[in-house]
């Protein structure tokens, strides 16, 4: 509860010294920044018992990761497609060191839906 208030009040400090001093700069960074990470992806299709583990780059964009390169010239991303599949998720929760604010994993779950089946991508970054 005490985290959620000091962020709480940060931003709208932040916020109000932003509407009156135009000079004034202030920033809170939560998450990690956007760009290209390598993960480790569980990839799960209970429709034909597929399970298996991929090394895989993912992009994040404002702590959401929003595209899966399987590395062949093929992916699966947030948004319009033309493969006709839903993609959904993706949030990142992120793993503190011990003690600090210190980011040391974050996880999400993608789910990919198409033609009444889908398929579940477990993702890591460290």
């Amino acid at each position: 509860m005490r985290v959620y208030l000091t962020i709480f009040l940060l931003t709208i400090t932040c916020i109000t010294k932003a509407n009156f001093w135009s000079s004034y700069e202030c920033t809170l960074r939560y998450g990690i920044d956007n760009g290209w990470y390598a993960s480790t992806v569980d990839y799960t299709n209970y429709g034909n018992g597929t399970y298996a583990t991929y090394s895989l780059a993912v992009y994040v964009e404002y702590n959401r990761v929003t595209v899966i390169d399987f590395g062949n010239g093929g992916s699966v991303h947030s948004g319009i497609n033309n493969e006709g599949y839903y993609y959904s998720g993706g949030y990142l929760n992120f793993e503190y060191q011990y003690g600090t604010m210190n980011i040391v994993a974050a996880t999400t779950t993608v789910t990919v839906m198409q033609d009444g089946s889908s398929r579940y991508y477990k993702i890591r970054i460290e």
